[in-house]
């Protein structure tokens, strides 16, 4: 797979857009347990993992990553090791069910999930919180992303493949 400028540029934009969601409170759902609130910042690395491949999608989560490193409280391998794998994970399951409605609200379900079970459970791993401290925090909020993700992603993929040109072939 050759990552072109237009791939670059596309990671770039979302890569914004996370940024934009990250610092303002267009990130946060507001919810009442332990962590406080819900995010959407993960949907512009499943999006960049579904248009433009594993790449985009990682790049996508590393800037995520690195505008949301003050919320993990020093745990920078939590940060980093499930906000990259969003986008990635995200492409293989678009690319295994073949794309299409069902790929995209998988892959924005499989995306959700690499995000939240990836940093509770290494938050819980690495002795930041007991299980029983994270159980709600993953049922509230785990339920409410994956739902808000679903929701989102489809509709803007939807139209993202009808106005944007990337490569011929983003790897699938």
């Amino acid at each position: 797979m050759r990552f072109s400028y237009r791939r670059f540029l596309f990671a770039g934009v979302l890569g914004a857009v996370s940024l934009v969601l990250s610092v303002t409170p267009l990130g946060f759902i507001p919810v009442p347990n332990l962590s406080t609130y819900a995010t959407t910042m993960h949907i512009p690395a499943i999006i960049g993992g579904i248009m433009g491949g594993p790449l985009v999608g990682a790049l996508v989560g590393c800037i995520l990553a690195i505008f949301t490193m003050h919320l993990f409280l020093g745990n920078l391998v939590a940060c980093f090791v499930p906000r990259i794998l969003i986008g990635v994970v995200a492409f293989y399951v678009f690319k295994a069910f073949r794309g299409g409605d069902l790929g995209t609200v998988l892959a924005a379900l499989s995306g959700t999930a690499t995000n939240t079970v990836g940093v509770l459970g290494l938050m819980v791993l690495m002795g930041y919180f007991r299980f029983e401290q994270v159980v709600p925090v993953f049922l509230l909020n785990g339920t409410l992303e994956l739902i808000l993700s679903a929701l989102v992603v489809l509709p803007i993929v939807r139209v993202l493949k009808k106005v944007v040109r990337l490569d011929s072939d983003p790897g699938y």
